[in-house]
């Protein structure tokens, strides 16, 4: 782990107390008592309209992580279910919504940096499924700055659905109510490290960047209320 030293180009000055957030920007200084998370995104790209004239290359980041304060001796989020007798102090969320701002943009990808409180914490879920069968965990310490990686997501279809064809979509469309229900799947999610080719890290950032450690098979209850799902899916194809 790397905390910050009078040495580097972002300095950390005390602060009081606020909200965790997706920041906008690299601040000018960093706060000591909180944890930054940086994490890149990878768009999908747009196979529904592709040759469509004018139609995107990639489509819109329209969901990401849902992060969430996490109990590993309850093993559950913090102050709900298992974990309900250890509530966060006043003004305090467990929760952290995923929030589309980013610091950095290039062609298919977009880099975030988050502001949290220092505490274990949890990949909650993304869009409307929760991955509380089965997710990954990880520590943020006051004053460092961790990389999640590169992550994407998925449908994780189950042997014989699919996602509907734009053709498919048309015909929905026209038959309103008589139209045959779409079939849906949960989200599934994959972290590796950076590499070449990806967002480089910031000048500014990268000395006190350290990779994160995940602990895996961290379980919860669904507070997100939608699908559920392990974060690697239970359809997902074995790796090689």
């Amino acid at each position: 782990m790397r905390t910050a030293s009078g040495a580097f180009a972002i300095a950390l000055v005390s602060a009081g107390p606020a909200a965790a957030d997706t920041l906008k920007a690299i601040p000018a200084t960093l706060n000591p008592n909180k944890a930054y998370v940086l994490v890149e995104y990878r768009l999908e790209r747009n196979t529904f309209a592709a040759g469509w004239p004018g139609s995107p290359k990639w489509n819109p980041l329209r969901a990401g992580l849902i992060l969430a304060r996490y109990d590993p001796e309850r093993g559950d989020v913090r102050g709900l279910g298992r974990a309900a007798d250890r509530p966060l102090p006043a003004k305090q969320r467990a929760t952290e919504f995923f929030r589309n701002r980013e610091i950095v943009k290039a062609d298919g990808a977009r880099l975030m940096l988050l502001e949290l409180e220092p505490d274990t914490w949890v990949i909650q879920g993304w869009g409307d499924t929760s991955f509380s069968l089965g997710s990954y965990s990880f520590r943020l310490d006051p004053g460092t700055v961790t990389d999640l990686g590169v992550v994407t997501s998925e449908a994780d279809w189950g042997e014989g659905d699919r996602a509907q064809t734009s053709g498919e979509v048309l015909k929905s469309a026209f038959l309103g109510p008589f139209a045959k229900r779409a079939a849906i799947a949960p989200a599934r999610v994959t972290f590796r490290p950076r590499a070449s080719g990806d967002i480089p890290l910031p000048a500014a950032l990268a000395p006190l960047t350290t990779a994160v450690s995940f602990s895996r098979d961290a379980r919860f209850g669904n507070y997100l209320g939608g699908l559920v799902n392990r974060i690697e899916g239970v359809n997902a194809p074995p790796k090689p």
